[in-house]
């Protein structure tokens, strides 16, 4: 009751009047909400004034317990006012600020910034990005050129690949080597012949002559068969001329090219002459597989042999031609296994003995089974 009695008289009626004031505020309008913010100031500083300890000047001033109980409901009346007024402040501020014009976006504006922003957005988006890109690219390019590994030279580049190529394909026929098939008995009896020829061991490099003349006139078959047939065929007195001509220029050590001028000569001399086309024609295809016989290695040699010893059935070439051919499912270790080969066809044999070089004194079924045998391992 001792500091309660030390608040003046002269606070407490003013604090009266300033809540006669603020009951009577209207606070629906801004202004009005203005007046009473500042009645509220007042009526705050003067509560603070209130609170102050009297000096002794007031402390003989004479106040009732009455009083001083009035006071102090006035006092908490005007502080719940003032609470009042700071939440319709605050409320106010928000409401100004949500309906303010400048802070909305019209409807116009807003179609105008989807239908046009975006878009613009995404051009900008695809264009920037390969910009960056190739600002990136240069940029990593540059870096590397300065601080990276040096660039291989060109030549280098050629000379790898080169190089990597040939050991490629040294690779590929060290594995073919390595195949089963060259480790087997027949495939090294094929190289123990290669190697006696090489040396040319007695006996040898007759039996490779021999072999290779078969082989050139089994791939030369068709030819001498063309050849045969238009012989036998065209018989005029010109066209045998001319076939006799042809075989009487052929010898072994042949150059291919002076034959193949004289044969050309030759024709042109006779076709004239000839009366009839088919007679043309024939001679025509007849000089075609001369060309074509020139173009084996022994194919115009052989031809000679045939009209040296004057074999005119060129027919048991596809005999022994066939023989060859049954030979891959057989067993090549040893010509005695192909004895029975040969003396199915052996009077063919015999008619080629003279063309493969064999000797009547050699002229056995064993010698011609040792040729079908290299011949055979060497397919």
């Amino acid at each position: 009751m001792g500091k309660l009695q030390n608040i003046s008289l002269a606070a407490i009626s003013i604090l009266g009047l300033s809540t006669i004031k603020i009951s009577n505020i209207d606070a629906s309008t801004s202004d009005n909400k203005l007046k009473l913010l500042s009645s509220v100031n007042s009526a705050e500083n003067t509560v603070k004034l209130a609170q102050k300890p009297a000096t002794s000047t007031d402390e003989s001033s004479p106040q009732t317990d009455d009083e001083m109980i009035d006071a102090l409901q006035n006092r908490q009346e005007k502080l719940e006012n003032l609470n009042k007024l700071k939440k319709l402040k605050e409320k106010d501020n928000s409401e100004n600020l949500s309906s303010d014009p400048s802070l909305e976006l019209s409807q116009p504006l807003a179609f105008k910034l989807l239908t046009i922003g975006l878009p613009a957005a995404l051009l900008v988006i695809l264009v920037s990005i390969p910009v960056v890109k190739g600002l990136r690219e240069v940029f990593k390019s540059n870096v590397e050129e300065k601080f990276g590994k040096p660039k291989v030279p060109e030549g280098s580049v050629i000379l790898h690949n080169r190089t990597l190529k040939e050991i490629t394909v040294i690779g590929n026929n060290a594995n073919k080597i390595n195949d089963e098939k060259f480790g087997n008995e027949e495939f090294k009896q094929l190289i123990m012949f290669n190697i006696n020829v090489a040396k040319k061991t007695e006996g040898y490099p007759e039996l490779n002559n021999s072999v290779e003349l078969l082989k050139a006139a089994i791939i030369a078959q068709k030819s001498f068969l063309k050849l045969e047939s238009t012989e036998l065929r065209y018989r005029s007195r010109k066209q045998q001329e001319f076939y006799n001509y042809v075989a009487d220029n052929l010898v072994e050590d042949i150059d291919k090219e002076a034959f193949a001028k004289q044969v050309k000569k030759k024709q042109a001399e006779v076709l004239p002459l000839i009366n009839t086309e088919e007679g043309r024609e024939a001679i025509d295809a007849y000089v075609k597989e001369i060309n074509v016989l020139s173009q084996y290695n022994l194919g115009l040699k052989l031809l000679a042999l045939f009209k040296q010893y004057n074999l005119q059935d060129f027919s048991i070439l596809k005999k022994v031609s066939d023989v060859i051919e049954s030979l891959q499912a057989k067993e090549l270790l040893s010509p005695k296994d192909l004895i029975s080969s040969v003396l199915e066809h052996y009077e063919s044999f015999e008619k080629l003995a003279p063309i493969l070089g064999i000797s009547e004194a050699e002229s056995t079924a064993t010698a011609y089974a040792r040729v079908l045998q290299i011949l055979g391992l060497m397919n």
